[in-house]
Parts: C-alpha cells; structure tokens; sequence
C-alpha cells in the first residue's frame, strides 16, 4: 500500500468536498478506498460525498462502514441522522410554496438555494429598506414622560420579550443579562443603570438577528418563516468566529450609548476558545463593529441627546462604578457596503454547506421548533 497516495487522496477529497465538487470527490475517495479499505475517515468521507449526490442509501452504507471500523461519535451521529432523514414520509419533504415561502430545511439547503446566496447579493437600497422598516419598531409607544428606565424598557418590549429575574443565570455563570430566541432575561438585582445597559446590549443582540433574517428572506424572496428564522438564529450562534461577531457588535451598540467600555462577554468566548486564528478574529470584530453601526442608526431614531443625557444622570443617581473592560481586537474599520453584504451572504452560505455535506439538520430543527413555539 502506498501511504503516501492514500493520504494524499484523502486531503484532496477534503479539498473538493469543500468545494461542492462531488463527483470528483467521489472518484478520489473510490480510490482512495481501493488503496485502504480498513480506514474508518475514508468510509467516513464517501457517506458525506454520496450525501453531496443526495444518494442517501449508498451514503448511510459508507457510515455503518467506517463504524463497524472505528465508532466515532461524529460517525454515529451522521448515521442517526441519515437513518432519521431516511424514514421520513413523503409529506414530510412536501416542497414549500417556493419562491413565496421557504419552511422546509431539505428545501432551505437544496443546491439551488446554496447558489442563490452567490448569485444575489444585497443592495444599498435594499439594505436601507430592511434598517428602516426594523427602526420604524422603534418609534412606537414612545412616552416623554417616563424616566429613563422605562423609556429603554418600552423600547426594548417592542421588539422582545423580557423577563426580569433577580441573579439571573447563563448556564453555571451569574450573568446582567441574557437573550435567544425573542426573548431577554434580565438581572433585576442590579442597578437601574447596569440594567439599562443589559436591555440595550440584549436588544442589539436581536436587531442584529432581525437584519440577518431580513437578509435570508430577500435572497430566496420568501415570506418569514420558522425554518428562515432558524438558519438566521444558527448563522450567528453556531461557529466561534460569528459568535465572536455578534457579541462584539451587541457590546459596541451598548458602549456607545451607555458612554462606558464593557466587552466583558467577548473576552469570556475568547478566552475560553483556544488556537483561534486571530486573524478571523480580527475579521469577525470589523463585521462586527459595522454591523453595529447599522444598529446605531436604527435605535438613532429613539435614543435624543436629552435621552443619553439620562442616562449619565441615572449612573450618577445609582453611583456606579465600573471597572473598564477593554477589547484587544477593537476595531473602528468601517467596511464598505459591497465587502459588507459579500460576508453576510458568505456567513450563510457556509453553515448551509456545513449543515448540508455534515447532514446536521438537527439542531436547525431544535431551532425550528422553539421559533415556532414563540410566535404561537
């Protein structure tokens, strides 16, 4: 056997498993596996290239393969959820009224769909259009007689729902505040000002969900739908870098009104991930910082300078003091439109191919039905 050639074929299947090209990928890993049939990864790979040829059976064969070889949790977690796709009845892959509405996860990541986010990019106008129809949400029950307090609160229950919970808990961490799925859990044993800070934070946090949904819905022209919300809700959630993104931009939004530097929740993800490539950190920060900026002008439209002024006073009034925690990766870079709407598109359109050649519906799933149960 000659080992060189085997690994050398197995990375070049890597290669054009990446790039979507799967009937070279299939030539490559047959060969690969006439060289070496006893390699689990090798049979591991022809499960995801005959996934990539929507030839499930041969695919879900090539997994109890590589398990009655070496049983790998990510071998058996690919044939459950072939098995699992496998018995579905035929209503349950009935297609959506597409292009007016897209509730179908097979749907939502069928090959078409993956090209569109290639071939329609978002557009100055169109993005204007999606910041202002979230910022008109903005302006509704606006009460100049309330104090600062509930004037973010009114602010914030426009668009999510908030709960109030004294030591509110994220996990096994005491956390001022939390936010998933349209909802945000606030610490109401903090001060009046810490709490304002967590309304807006949180509130960003979903802005920034609005316009990646709003984004999805424009490129496959679809009414909003459960699934829609589940690809926008997993796209920010599901890799580190993106993560990263989303709490960097949440933390911006907040530093800005609140006149204070916090990023305590960033630096926590960072820190708590090694071997990050800090140069797609740094990537991450500059998408971040601008999709803030976007956020800004939306609640720009609430936020008067005799609203901010406020809130200095409420932190005067609460005598906070707060420690600074600072961003080593903050960024001011201001990244034109077009680079802008290229990485939005990009964000979605590799966790659709990731979700697609790992056949990992499941958690989109889990998504699915929890959206579901919020909008009732």
């Amino acid at each position: 056997m000659n080992s060189r050639t085997f690994e050398a074929e197995i990375k070049r299947c890597e290669y054009l498993l990446a790039r979507k090209s799967f009937r070279k990928a299939d030539e490559v890993i047959t060969d690969a596996i006439h060289i070496d049939q006893n390699c689990a990864y090798a049979w591991y790979l022809k499960a995801k290239v005959c996934i990539g040829l929507l030839n499930y059976k041969n695919a879900l064969r090539a997994c109890q393969k590589a398990i009655s070889i070496d049983r790998k949790i990510e071998y058996i977690k690919l044939k459950e959820n072939l098995e699992n796709f496998i018995n579905l009845q035929v209503d349950d892959l009935a297609i959506a009224d597409y292009p007016n509405e897209i509730d179908n996860m097979v749907v939502l990541t069928s090959g078409k769909n993956i090209n569109l986010l290639s071939e329609r990019m978002l557009t100055k106008t169109v993005y204007k259009f999606i910041l202002d129809s979230i910022r008109e949400d903005a302006l509704k029950n606006v009460s100049c007689v309330d104090d600062i307090f509930a004037k973010v609160k009114g602010l914030a229950q426009n668009y999510i729902n908030l709960e109030f919970v004294p030591n509110s808990m994220h996990g096994s961490r005491r956390v001022a505040g939390a936010y998933g799925f349209k909802r945000a859990v606030i610490d109401s044993n903090t001060s009046k000002t810490l709490q304002i800070a967590s309304m807006i934070h949180e509130l960003a946090h979903h802005l920034l969900f609005e316009i990646f949904k709003n984004a999805i819905m424009y490129v496959y022209q679809s009414q909003n739908t459960d699934t829609i919300e589940a690809l926008g809700w997993y796209s920010l959630t599901n890799d580190v870098y993106w993560l990263l993104m989303n709490e960097y931009c949440a933390h911006a939004v907040e530093c800005h009104y609140m006149k204070l530097r916090n990023y305590e929740s960033f630096n926590n993800i960072l820190n708590g991930n090694d071997d990050l490539d800090l140069a797609k950190v740094q990537r991450a920060v500059e998408l971040g910082n601008c999709l803030a900026g976007d956020i800004i002008y939306i609640l720009d439209g609430f936020f008067t300078e005799e609203m901010v002024e406020e809130i200095r006073l409420q932190f005067l009034s609460d005598r906070v003091i707060l420690l600074k925690k600072d961003c080593e990766f903050e960024s001011e870079a201001k990244l034109e439109d077009e680079e802008k709407f290229s990485m939005i598109n990009s964000i979605l359109r590799q966790n659709l191919i990731e979700i697609k050649i790992n056949f990992s519906y499941g958690e989109l799933n889990r998504f699915k039905k929890i959206f579901a149960h919020v909008r009732g």
